[in-house]
């Protein structure tokens, strides 16, 4: 059985909509996604709709994501928003504007006296959140897909994983995204959950126990050469979260064992974009899709897949200007699939 597995990095999130699109272009389908975070939103997409133009309808949602203005950088942009929204909502409009109220990260200034206090303990309310998901899935329930799909959550007393493919897509959904401290917790037939990419178990491991003997890894990489460290809260949580996430996917490819053949697609690098900019949405889609095209098309290696795997999960890199397809050496791209 051949998986596709995908995890969360916000908005870097959209790398994983490029590769997707490689990989349909070449007629590498899934018989089960397994998701996670962002990459349950992606997962659950895919897994409906599996075709060239599911991943294009996929872009254009990504896309559509980017076009809120969730951070305007000048006076222009802000202009541009209040002029959008003020006529009909002034006092939600401006706060959209200035970054303050958004579907994403729809801040209310009035909770932060109660997460002072101890009194909430998370900084954003999930129900924006939730009206964007319902407009966004394709699906009402988890099994009602053209593949089979499974959502990743996080039991929130104790990190267990818990692997959802089937009811309501809805809240499964919102709770594989449930970030502690940003978003609240999910109950889930009685289980208080969390974002999947804390689990005990990644989805790759996930993959494997539901009898994955093929695994295609889509990375979506991290933020590894910001030109300086974020200025936000938020920024910061998320950066460190992401550096999180690929580390501990990195240790669960290296704990499998034969017979499962791993595919580790490229991820980007050297990435500049922080998870909370929508901004680049389109440029990070058209990169991936080119790496993982280069990637499918490349030249043999014969170094173990093991090996390939471990040493290009991240490349290193250095000063010198380089491309989203880095690598530390001269050396061939892993090998790819045999198709």
């Amino acid at each position: 059985m051949r998986a596709f597995v995908l995890w969360g990095a916000g908005s870097l999130g959209a790398a994983q909509v490029g590769m997707l699109r490689a990989l349909t272009e070449q007629g590498i389908r899934a018989d089960l996604v397994v998701g996670a975070s962002v990459g349950a939103l992606n997962a659950a997409h895919h897994a409906t709709h599996p075709s060239a133009e599911g991943v294009e309808d996929l872009a254009k949602l990504w896309l559509s994501v980017g076009r809120h203005d969730v951070y305007p950088l000048s006076a222009a942009e802000m202009a541009h928003v209040l002029a959008q929204y003020l006529p009909w909502h002034p006092l939600r409009g401006g706060l959209r504007a200035l970054g303050l109220r958004n579907y994403a990260f729809p801040v209310n200034p009035l909770t932060i006296e109660a997460v002072a206090t101890g009194r909430r303990n998370h900084l954003f309310d999930n129900k924006a959140l939730a009206r964007f998901l319902e407009r966004a899935l394709p699906i009402d329930r988890l099994e009602n897909t053209e593949i089979r799909l499974a959502v990743l959550a996080a039991d929130a007393r104790n990190g267990d994983p818990v692997l959802l493919s089937r009811g309501p897509a809805l809240p499964a959904l919102l709770a594989s995204t449930a970030i502690p401290g940003l978003y609240p917790t999910v109950e889930v037939d009685g289980r208080m959950l969390m974002d999947g990419g804390l689990a005990r178990h990644t989805t790759l491991d996930a993959a494997v126990t539901c009898g994955a003997d093929e695994v295609y890894v889509l990375s979506p990489g991290f933020s590894c050469r910001l030109p300086s460290l974020p200025s936000s809260v938020i920024g910061m949580m998320l950066h460190a979260y992401n550096l999180l996430a690929e580390q501990r996917m990195a240790a669960s490819i290296a704990r499998v064992e034969q017979p499962t053949r791993l595919h580790l697609l490229p991820p980007l690098c050297p990435v500049d974009v922080l998870p909370i900019d929508f901004r680049r949405t389109a440029d990070l889609i058209t990169m991936a899709s080119d790496v993982t095209r280069r990637w499918l098309e490349g030249d043999q290696d014969t170094r173990s897949v093991r090996t390939r795997l471990l040493e290009g999960f991240h490349p290193a890199h250095d000063d010198r200007p380089t491309g989203p397809a880095h690598r530390r050496d001269s050396r061939p791209a892993p090998e790819p699939p045999r198709r």
